[in-house]
């Protein structure tokens, strides 16, 4: 999981730790019509900044599955500080005589990560899991200002169809069906993720 590593990083003793720290966390302060726009201009086809530096004639907004990835990117872009920020609180509290005792048996760091680190982190693990499927869910910014839904519909998302279907097409019958449906999927998920880590700690 990349924000559990950048945390492990963010978590170690070095010069301009507090700078780093910084940077990773900078893109979560954006809005989202401010993530969503500045990537719009970056992604471009034809004058965006990716494609130039990079060398590509992608279509990163209207083609599929460039388009998926871009808006995957983007969301992982803007929200990776804030779970590496959550993650990183739970390191620091994680005891540190936990650490020490296995270093004393003769535990290396890989060891002290899967022995320690990891089982002290399910909490944290549970809520940013969670947290990221019930984001997942409801993103709706970025794809109506990145790619608008395009190519056709193929990257409108639950919540863009839903609220496309009741506030344009006044639909609101469906679109209300359509809520409960997705409020279902994400409490079956919810129910799933607590059961894995509980089946977890009680191996």
């Amino acid at each position: 999981m990349l924000p559990l590593l950048v945390a492990l990083l963010m978590n170690g003793r070095f010069k301009g730790r507090t700078v780093y720290r910084a940077v990773y966390f900078a893109p979560y302060v954006l809005g989202v019509a401010v993530v969503g726009l500045l990537w719009r201009f970056l992604l471009d086809g034809n004058i965006g900044l990716v494609n130039r530096y990079l060398g590509l004639e992608v279509q990163w907004t209207t083609d599929v599955p460039p388009a998926w990835i871009a808006l995957v990117g983007v969301t992982v872009w803007w929200t990776l500080g804030l779970n590496a920020v959550i993650f990183l609180a739970g390191l620091q509290d994680i005891p540190r005589e936990l650490h020490e005792a296995a270093m004393v048996d003769g535990a290396g760091p890989w060891r002290r990560l899967l022995a320690v680190t990891l089982p002290g982190l399910r909490p944290v693990m549970v809520f940013v899991v969670n947290a990221t499927i019930l984001a997942s869910a409801n993103m709706f910014g970025q794809a109506y200002l990145i790619t608008s839904g395009a190519p056709a519909d193929q990257t409108k998302t639950a919540i863009y169809l839903i609220a496309e279907t009741g506030l344009r097409q006044f639909d609101m019958g469906t679109a209300s069906a359509m809520s409960f449906i997705l409020a279902a999927f994400l409490m079956v998920a919810s129910g799933l993720v607590f059961g894995a880590f509980r089946n977890r700690r009680a191996r």
